[in-house]
């Protein structure tokens, strides 16, 4: 058996990783842990008990332990299983949870034979890497984040028309991009379509192409820093993606029939009237 401990930080912690080989119906509990302990099987067989439910777990499985909760866990007599833990606690903890298949159940079951070697690699790298560096919290948590990615929670189903789902996700990386140089092939290529279907969706859906939802975003974006903060001009103009303050200024008068300056000037003093026609227009 092989276990090492560090220091308490307030985010994500890991706290110790260990591993063990053990015998036939080897046992821990009935007991309780002050954090949170994560157990991912390497090989053989056990149970798990928690709240009145026992589950029979192999290869490939996990099962977390929650912190002050009653817990026991043995190897089986004929196929004893070999683990690796981690322990951990944090602010963070319960958010991340909520992403992965712990916050239905505490236990993780593997998908396909295939999928065991990729989930047991990264928990042996995060044992081995903590172990080399125990001090190096950034290592040790971005090393737990990627094994907890091996068990995210399935999306739901959705009833949504697939054209709506392309749709959203192509308006979610558009408001998310806005202000880089991206390019409409980017996001055909981040939604898995084609730029002509891509195009087909947003005039039937929004009454726009891309490229025009894409600019009016930026100029949203740009009414709002016009209105809330002192940046220049120039300084909006490049925030929100345009090239200089020129090519940002022809676009905002375009739209607006009006100045980014004039506007910031007029919104000052009237910021319900010029600003919410704005609004309304975008």
């Amino acid at each position: 058996m092989a276990e090492k401990e560090t220091r308490h930080q307030a985010y994500l912690t890991v706290y110790f990783c260990g591993s063990e080989n053990c015998p036939p119906r080897h046992a821990y509990g009935p007991a309780v842990r002050p954090h949170y302990l994560l157990h991912v099987i390497l090989k053989g067989r056990g149970i798990y008990q928690y709240k009145g439910q026992t589950y029979a777990l192999s290869a490939g499985d996990a099962f977390l332990i929650p912190p002050a909760e009653v817990t026991y866990y043995q190897a089986d007599e004929r196929e004893p299983w070999s683990y690796a833990w981690v322990g951990f606690d944090g602010k963070a903890v319960p958010e991340i949870l909520a992403r992965t298949v712990f916050s239905e159940a505490f236990v993780f079951r593997k998908e396909t034979p295939d999928s065991i070697a990729p989930l047991t690699d990264q928990m042996k790298k995060l044992c081995e890497t903590f172990f080399q560096s125990p001090e190096d919290q950034l290592s040790a948590a971005g090393n737990l984040l990627l094994l907890f990615s091996f068990m995210k929670k399935k999306a739901p189903e959705t009833s949504q028309e697939p054209t709506q789902i392309y749709l959203q996700k192509a308006k979610e990386y558009l408001e998310n991009n806005y202000a880089y140089p991206i390019r409409i092939s980017d996001v055909a290529r981040y939604t898995g379509i084609d730029r002509t279907y891509l195009y087909r969706i947003f005039m039937e859906k929004e009454k726009l192409s891309p490229k025009q939802y894409l600019l009016r975003h930026r100029l949203r974006m740009a009414v709002e820093m016009l209105c809330t903060t002192s940046y220049s001009i120039t300084e909006i103009a490049l925030s929100c993606g345009f090239h200089d303050a020129s090519s940002f200024s022809g676009c905002f008068r375009k739209e607006f029939h009006v100045s980014p300056r004039d506007f910031r000037q007029n919104a000052r003093m009237d910021t319900n009237g010029l600003v919410s026609s704005i609004f309304l227009q975008t």
